[in-house]
Order: C-alpha cells, then structure tokens, then sequence
C-alpha cells in the first residue's frame, strides 16, 4: 500500500476583505484516503499586524455560522474508507 503524509490548506475570501485559512497535516493511504491532525485556522489582513490564529468557535463568533467547511473527505476519507470496508465485510459475510 502506498502511503504519505504532509501539510495542505484551503483558503476562502472573507467579506471584510481578509482571508480564511485552514492549514492541517495529514496522513494518507493511496493518496486518496486522508486523515487530518493538527489543524489550524487563521485570518490573514492586508497588514501582517492583523494576521491571527483562531479556532473554529471563536471564528463563528466573530463572523456568524455560515463559514465555509473544509470537505469531510478531505479531513475523514481514511476513517470512512474504513468503515465502508467493514460494513462491506459484514455484508459480505452474512450472505
């Protein structure tokens, strides 16, 4: 099995003019089924001084609930990948 690791990000244009980054690690299996750790949010500015680290509460306070969300298979496709093939298993096995 082909297996990897590293760092990504997704990034979205805010309405006051900054940006919303979501920086995480992950591990991966067949470069296809991701598995994220350590994230991270951030708010970039147009000035350095405004750049903050953030996490997801504090930014739903501070911009409302309707941020945008990283894909679930980006942050889970390991996990659910593996589940399938249990489920899949069980199935399987009882037929």
């Amino acid at each position: 099995m082909f297996y990897g690791w590293g760092n990504s990000s997704q990034e979205w244009n805010l309405d006051d003019g900054n940006r919303l980054v979501f920086a995480y690690s992950y591990f991966s299996l067949m470069f296809l089924f991701k598995i994220a750790y350590k994230k991270k949010w951030f708010v970039l500015g147009d000035s350095r001084s405004q750049d903050a680290q953030f996490t997801r509460d504090e930014l739903e306070q501070r911009y409302g609930s309707d941020l945008p969300k990283p894909g679930i298979w980006s942050q889970y496709g390991l996990p659910l990948a593996i589940g399938a093939w249990v489920l899949v298993a069980l199935v399987l096995s009882v037929f």
